[in-house]
């Protein structure tokens, strides 16, 4: 039970931290980017200044609905599933892989019945129609994780961890990784994380109101793109593999900011691309065909060196 507890408090505490050292380099990145002075405005650099822009938004007296307690809790649900290295894991099972994304897909979910309910009304087209979406963004995601379990014939992140001990599967699944990169800067976009007023969302998510609400769908949103990252690292960067001397905690970590800010500087590349109608329109015309063909040639490889020992 004791080092179930320290468990459970080293993986808040690590969330915790590169929680508030993201928000700071992201504004810090952005402001650099589009030549606005960002956090340097305060004292310091604006080194506090996250964590008082969010008691700004819980001190704002506005009721928040039972999807905003999901969404806050749902993704730290999700981090009990998700080794953030060998040994750091709440959760582990053979399925922790097919769990996480279970829950992924539930946050989303409950993501979208968020800013779907208002004090007005809820609507059971609007939810419908968001959900749709959703969905649809989704799938080249769950297509090429599926691309990676048939790769390796497992639902475990450590076993996906430890076969990628002689090349990473970035090797032998390019395509896959380009999707998947790509889909995250599209969450990206989606959440609205560059932008200078992060509690302003898309067309697609918007929510309603201020306040805590507001700061509970920022502290989902920064989980999910941390949650992506960690797992593109896992499934195709090796994970905590580690390389030469340096260890593989150290290497998880390294890799972790240098594909955010990878990340942050593409998304920034292809701003033109804001509005959900082209979002939607890059799904289906790139990132869907590539994952379904790369799909496709993953299962004739697995038949062919499986079944038939061809290859």
């Amino acid at each position: 039970m004791l080092i179930l507890l320290k468990k459970i408090g080293y993986i808040i505490l690590i969330l915790g931290i590169n929680l508030y050292i993201v928000s700071f380099l992201n504004n810090k990145i952005i402001s650099r980017i589009e030549l606005r002075r960002g956090y340097k405005g305060y004292k310091r650099g604006g080194l506090g200044f996250p964590f008082s822009n969010s008691l700004k938004y819980i001190a704002k007296g506005v009721p928040f609905s039972i999807w905003d307690i999901l969404i806050f809790v749902f993704p730290i649900l999700l981090w009990s599933v998700v080794p953030i290295s060998f040994n750091l894991s709440i959760i582990d099972s053979q399925y922790n892989l097919f769990i996480a994304m279970v829950l992924y897909i539930l946050l989303l979910v409950f993501r979208v019945f968020s800013v779907t309910y208002s004090k007005y009304n809820f609507v059971i087209s609007d939810f419908i129609r968001r959900f749709s979406q959703m969905l649809t963004l989704i799938t080249p995601v769950l297509f090429s994780v599926l691309a990676i379990i048939i790769l390796n014939k497992s639902l475990d992140f450590k076993i996906i961890v430890n076969s990628q001990y002689q090349y990473w599967n970035i090797i032998y699944q390019p395509v896959g990784f380009i999707v998947f990169f790509i889909s995250i800067v599209v969450q990206i976009k989606l959440m609205n994380l560059s932008e200078h007023n992060q509690f302003l969302y898309s067309d697609n998510t918007n929510k309603e109101g201020e306040g805590i609400s507001k700061l509970a769908s920022r502290f989902s949103s920064y989980l999910i793109i941390f949650f992506l990252i960690t797992l593109l690292n896992i499934l195709y960067l090796g994970g905590w593999q580690k390389l030469y001397m340096v260890s593989g905690d150290i290497m998880a970590g390294i890799k972790f900011y240098i594909i955010f800010v990878i990340l942050i500087l593409f998304e920034r590349a292809i701003s033109n691309i804001s509005s959900l109608s082209k979002i939607i329109n890059l799904n289906y015309k790139l990132l869907l065909p590539l994952s379904i063909a790369n799909l496709v040639i993953t299962i004739v490889f697995f038949i062919l060196r499986n079944v038939y020992f061809i290859i």
